[in-house]
Formats: C-alpha cells, sequence, structure tokens
C-alpha cells in the first residue's frame, strides 16, 4: 500500500467514524428500514474505499458519502417501484388470462372433482395459464415419461 493510498484510508476510517451515524440516520428516514439505510451506506463507504485512492479525497467527504449513499436509496426506490410494476403488469395479465380460460377448465382445475391422478396431471400439465411450450414440455416430461 503506497503511502497516499494509506492516508485516503485512514482519512476514509475517520470520516466515516464520524459521519456514518448520521448518514444511517438520514438514510432511514428516506428509505424506512435501518437494515437497509446500514446496507446503502456501507455501499457508499466501499465506493469511497475504491475512489477517494486515485482521485483523492473530496473537499466535504462527509457530504460526498452522504450523496453517495442517497443516489444509492434513489436507484433501490426506482428498482423496486419498476419490480412492482411489473408484478401489477404480470398479475393483470395473469388475472385476465384465466378470465379468458374456457369454461371446461375451470370446472376440471378442482381437485376435488376429478378421482383419476394421472387424469388430473393432464390438466394441470395443460392449464391455458400456462406458456402453450411450458404445457407440451411438461406434459410430455410428466405423462410421457420423457427427460428435459
Amino acid at each position: 500500500m503506497t503511502t497516499g493510498t494509506a492516508a485516503a484510508h485512514r482519512a476514509i476510517e475517520a470520516v466515516w467514524r464520524i459521519e456514518s451515524a448520521r448518514i444511517i440516520a438520514g438514510l432511514t428516514g428516506l428509505v424506512r428500514d435501518v437494515g437497509l439505510a446500514e446496507e446503502l451506506a456501507q455501499d457508499a463507504l466501499v465506493a469511497a474505499l475504491e475512489q477517494w485512492p486515485a482521485e483523492g479525497i473530496p473537499a466535504n467527504p462527509g457530504a460526498w458519502l452522504m450523496l453517495t449513499a442517497k443516489h444509492r436509496a434513489i436507484d433501490r426506490i426506482r428498482r423496486n417501484q419498476r419490480l412492482g410494476d411489473k408484478l401489477n403488469l404480470i398479475g393483470r395479465e395473469l388475472e385476465t388470462a384465466q378470465q379468458g380460460a374456457p369454461a371446461e377448465f375451470d370446472a376440471v382445475a378442482d381437485d376435488e372433482k376429478i378421482d383419476d391422478d394421472l387424469l388430473r396431471l393432464m390438466f394441470i400439465s395443460c392449464h391455458p395459464v400456462l406458456p402453450v411450450e411450458a404445457r407440451i414440455a411438461l406434459t410430455l416430461r410428466l405423462l410421457g415419461g420423457l427427460t428435459t
């Protein structure tokens, strides 16, 4: 470790000791989860350990850590919102697919009405909610005994 790298690591350690509680508290208000706030703060610490030895210590290291952690928090919030939107879309598509399924599948899908286990397995593997490729593969594997 060079002298500059050692000095940067000492500075990071000192700044972290002083600022970590404030950073975690600020992030907790943003993400409403202490564990996640600690994780995001440590991500900012890792970024400092990677960048500061090469680029130098910023003029306001505490603010740099807080800003980096907030950017990571905002990225996480956006990602979770996109994930929630996608889950809602998939849920609506599944509802639509189930509503559009022929009535005979609804009547047969009830396990209580099918006494034959093999017939029940056939109807499960051919359920219209599954994509056609999955239905074919599942039917061939379960009923035909073929391997994947």
